[in-house]
């Protein structure tokens, strides 16, 4: 099936007949026909219900034509982004997990490096799915923590999914309060302490690697799974919540009272970045690492 011949199916269904849709493509009524035959001739069923008036479609023509129409669609953003090379756009992406550093490091990239034509991305992940992002050449940069427990696990998921880890830091395990919660006044917290407080974890499935950022010994009796951002922050100020993380905060964060107070005798992440292996680095990705790096260090 052309694209052509997707088309002239998709006009035909529009205009009602062969005759009217030939008309609009100022195309001869053979040309559509003979397309409309060469399409079920090659799929083995009938588009169309014919009437002395015109045609509709049949069931299975009415699913191919949903088909149809999302390629096309796809065809005319690809036309719209690559057609004129004169004006093509800067593009880059990060994926990190959930409450890491990264979104002030690309703030500054664009407003410092970026043109008047970009696309960027900054997607939050799980472990797993970052890993599978970078791997896939979806990102350019995926930015993880993980437990020293966890550290094997992680070189063998390496090895599998062709990327390299970039150590930066280590750095104490923290959990993220709202400034005002009855723990927040300490220069750290124990474990013990958080027992009578909701904890909040992300996207909490089957399919979800704990071992990476499950840091804490102890079971915590009330939990609140989230996906993003905006619901675990609406949730630290309702309930006293707290989540566990890397420690760093964004300016955002800072800004909105959102405090990080590390665990006391609770070991520490490590902190990096992930690339592919074999492909050198983009000079956005390496003044993107040099702002992320600038960003830790305000910290």
């Amino acid at each position: 099936m052309t694209i052509q011949q997707m088309r002239y199916f998709l006009e035909v269904i529009y205009a009602g007949s062969v005759s009217k849709a030939a008309r609009q493509l100022y195309t001869a009524q053979s040309t559509v026909s003979v397309a409309i035959q060469n399409i079920e001739a090659e799929f083995g069923f009938a588009v169309f219900n014919r009437t002395s008036s015109g045609v509709d479609l049949t069931e299975r023509g009415a699913s191919l034509a949903l088909d149809v129409k999302r390629i096309l669609q796809q065809m005319d953003l690809l036309d719209a982004k690559y057609a004129d090379h004169r004006e093509q756009r800067m593009e880059f992406s990060v994926v990190t997990q959930h409450h890491m550093p990264g979104i002030d490091a690309l703030c500054s990239l664009v407003r410092e490096h970026m043109e008047d034509r970009y696309s960027v991305n900054f997607f939050e992940m799980r472990t797993a799915e970052v890993l599978d992002a970078v791997s896939a050449g979806r990102f350019d940069v995926g930015i993880l923590f993980f437990t020293a427990d966890s550290k094997k696990f992680l070189i063998h998921k390496l090895r599998m999914s062709d990327t390299v880890f970039n150590h930066i830091a280590y750095k104490p395990i923290h959990v993220y309060l709202r400034q005002g919660h009855p723990l927040a006044g300490g220069s750290v917290i124990h474990e013990e302490d958080l027992a009578g407080y909701p904890r909040l974890a992300y996207d909490r499935g089957i399919d979800t690697d704990i071992i990476f950022t499950d840091a804490l010994k102890r079971y915590s009796p009330r939990a609140i799974n989230v996906n993003d951002r905006a619901a675990a922050y609406m949730l630290l100020q309702e309930l006293d919540a707290f989540i566990v993380g890397s420690g760093y905060r964004t300016s955002s964060e800072r800004q909105n009272g959102i405090l990080a107070v590390p665990v006391a005798d609770c070991g520490s992440w490590e902190i990096g970045y992930l690339l592919r292996s074999k492909i050198e680095e983009s000079p956005l990705t390496r003044k993107f690492l040099r702002l992320f790096q600038e960003e830790l260090e305000r910290d």
